[in-house]
């Protein structure tokens, strides 16, 4: 089976965690703003909707990676979820940013990531899922992940139907959840992040936040700085998986 399209495979590891956002991408482009307004402070920022030919071309349109985001994408797709990319080159996705988009915008979210070889982490697979249920927030947590020659295990909360649970059985913790059963999960769930063809582009537009101004102490890279070095951080740390 395979897990990932090529232009998914081509900007590994930035992609091994898109978060999933229920609803529209206008909606989710209107909350997304929103919340960055927020916690930016007044800092500028500017927006646009851009066609892009394919996923690639989305991509692309992050001209340098930062340890912290500076780019934000909305991508549209074929189904009821849209899908948040940033240009962080911690490659792990917004958990606060969906911890937020589900407390002040009432989104159900799913943070998720899942890299079976050593990338800007040590190997792990996890997922967080959030929902709003009238003040509360609803949440679901698993997590496996590797701490040097151990691996641990963690669950929380009450499971969705889509889990599989009996997976979390398993006598060796890192069989438990990877990035199979993340994809399977997440197929479960009406979403299928690492093919291409779950996307809406190039009928509907992108919407693309950036920030104008960001801080100078903030780190930069090149594109191919860091897709190069992280492939080749993967592939020397392939051997001292367990």
């Amino acid at each position: 089976m395979i897990l990932r399209s090529e232009t998914i495979q081509k900007w590994w590891p930035t992609t091994q965690a898109l978060d999933i956002v229920e609803g529209s991408v206008e909606a989710v482009a209107a909350a997304l703003q929103a919340e960055v307004r927020r916690f930016l402070a007044g800092e500028a920022i500017s927006t646009s909707w851009e066609g892009f030919l394919n996923l690639d071309a989305a991509f692309c349109s992050a001209s340098e990676f930062t340890n912290v985001p500076t780019t934000y994408l909305v991508l549209p797709t074929r189904s009821k979820w849209s899908v948040l990319w940033n240009n962080s080159f911690l490659c792990n996705g917004y958990d606060s940013l969906c911890h937020n988009l589900t407390k002040n915008h009432g989104l159900t979210t799913l943070h998720w990531s899942a890299h079976d070889e050593w990338t800007s982490f040590q190997s792990g697979a996890s997922f967080t899922h959030r929902r709003k249920d009238g003040a509360e927030i609803v949440e679901r947590s698993v997590a496996v992940a590797q701490e040097d020659k151990r691996w641990l295990f963690y669950a929380h909360g009450q499971p969705l139907a889509e889990e599989d649970i009996e997976s979390y059985k398993a006598r060796r913790k890192q069989d438990r959840l990877d990035e199979e059963k993340i994809s399977a999960f997440l197929s479960r769930l009406g979403a299928t992040p690492w093919l291409e063809q779950f996307y809406g582009m190039p009928a509907t537009k992108v919407f693309v936040l950036r920030r104008q101004d960001a801080p100078s102490r903030i780190t930069r890279r090149r594109p191919e700085e860091v897709l190069q070095s992280l492939k080749k951080n993967s592939t020397e740390n392939q051997s001292r998986r367990i």
